[in-house]
């Protein structure tokens, strides 16, 4: 599913998943932008964290995120960043996407995307979209 505009789309997909799923938790990078928070608890969702950012080495802590949504019970919600994470700017590296991928796979995860900044991080909407992704779900 796409929507126009990134909180619209969100409070959308957020008001399906109540519907839809309402006993899931929808979990979110730490950090992630202000209003994801807001939106999934508006919508009547509970949301969770997930660690995606590390203070110390200023990049992505793959480490903690995948244990995280390794922890997170099977068929959870699981929110990503598509490109340009907001508010990092840091993106996983297509090995690393591959690693998250296979785990959400294996966990039964439901897994969105905002996508806000396609074409923001390379200059290449192709290159930042997360066609690659779905594909390796199916």
């Amino acid at each position: 599913m796409q929507a126009l505009s990134g909180t619209g789309a969100l409070r959308v997909l957020c008001e399906f998943l109540k519907f839809a799923c309402p006993h899931k938790v929808v979990f979110m990078s730490r950090p992630t932008w202000a209003n994801h928070g807001e939106i999934v608890a508006r919508a009547g969702l509970k949301g969770a964290y997930y660690q995606y950012w590390n203070p110390a080495t200023r990049g992505l802590d793959l480490e903690a995120m995948l244990s995280d949504i390794e922890h997170a019970p099977d068929g959870s919600v699981i929110m990503l960043h598509a490109c340009a994470h907001n508010p990092t700017g840091v993106d996983p590296t297509m090995a690393q996407w591959r690693q998250i991928m296979a785990l959400i796979k294996r966990k039964n995860h439901l897994t969105f995307f905002d996508s806000a900044y396609q074409g923001f991080a390379t200059g290449d909407l192709d290159a930042d979209a997360v066609r690659s992704f779905f594909l390796a779900l199916v």
